[in-house]
């Protein structure tokens, strides 16, 4: 067992330093270019594979990103929650939404290594994907629909263990770029000149430290069905990793701790 262990951890690292860029970056441009000899099956296919290498990553806890970057882009996000919207209308559940769903997961803990990651150039691109993702005015952001689609008699726990985690990877990137950028935007403001070629990045940071987690947790993740979802997952308590049960609860923490405004017309 372990000589097999060794075996497949040494293919996967030679692939994914060797080919997966490559074969990935060809893949894209078919989909890119909705290509004619793309199959039915072939997205559930691809986004199997991304999983599966973004996972492997993970779990041997890899310095840097390597190949994996290739499909870190806003096309390749886009082309996810794309899929997403697709499955949820089709109402295909298991497994391709299930497959994207977790997926998507994996991405954002991808994002979030790029966001901290020593690399400059890593750096930017995180927080590309994050305009993109949260604070343009047409942000792609799908978590707040696919919580109120979520159905206890049709999701899986394994589905609703994913959707945790997103949610988890999420407040945590917002947050941790909030206060990053917030900080950044004050050092700022005592410079009396910006070079013309830091616009686009300075307007991105400002951009993020102008953005309001908690109204975006209160307007947009919070609601019964939500609530009413983290506690079915925290009913299987003995069941669950002691990871899963750490999201459930750090979520359930911040839930309690908002203030809710009540208007004087409703009083």
């Amino acid at each position: 067992a372990l000589k097999a262990q060794k075996t497949i951890h040494n293919f996967c690292n030679q692939f994914l330093a060797s080919a997966y860029g490559p074969m990935m970056k060809s893949l894209k441009n078919e989909f890119r270019r909705d290509s004619v000899r793309l199959e039915e099956g072939d997205r559930v296919i691809y986004f199997r594979i991304i999983w599966f290498f973004s996972q492997w990553w993970r779990a041997t806890k890899q310095k840097n990103l390597g190949h994996l970057i290739f499909t870190l882009d806003v096309f390749s996000f886009k082309l996810v929650l794309r899929a997403i919207d697709g499955y949820l209308q089709q109402k295909k559940l298991q497994p391709p939404l299930a497959q994207a769903v977790s997926l998507y997961s994996e991405m954002m803990h991808s994002l979030h290594f790029m966001y901290r990651s020593k690399d400059p150039t890593e750096n930017i691109m995180a927080m590309g994907l994050m305009d993109t993702l949260y604070y343009s005015p047409d942000s792609i952001d799908r978590l707040p629909q696919l919580l109120s689609s979520w159905k206890p008699s049709t999701m899986t726990r394994e589905y609703l263990c994913d959707l945790a985690e997103i949610v988890h990877m999420t407040l945590k990137l917002l947050d941790t770029m909030n206060a990053s950028c917030l900080q950044d935007d004050i050092k700022n403001e005592k410079r009396e000149k910006k070079k013309r070629s830091d616009h686009a990045l300075l307007l991105m940071k400002a951009n993020a430290a102008a953005f309001d987690v908690t109204s975006y947790i209160s307007r947009k993740i919070i609601s019964n069905k939500v609530v009413c979802m983290y506690t079915h997952l925290i009913s299987q308590y003995s069941m669950n990793s002691a990871h899963v049960n750490h999201r459930i609860m750090a979520f359930l923490l911040r839930a309690s701790n908002l203030q809710v405004f009540v208007s004087e017309e409703e009083d």
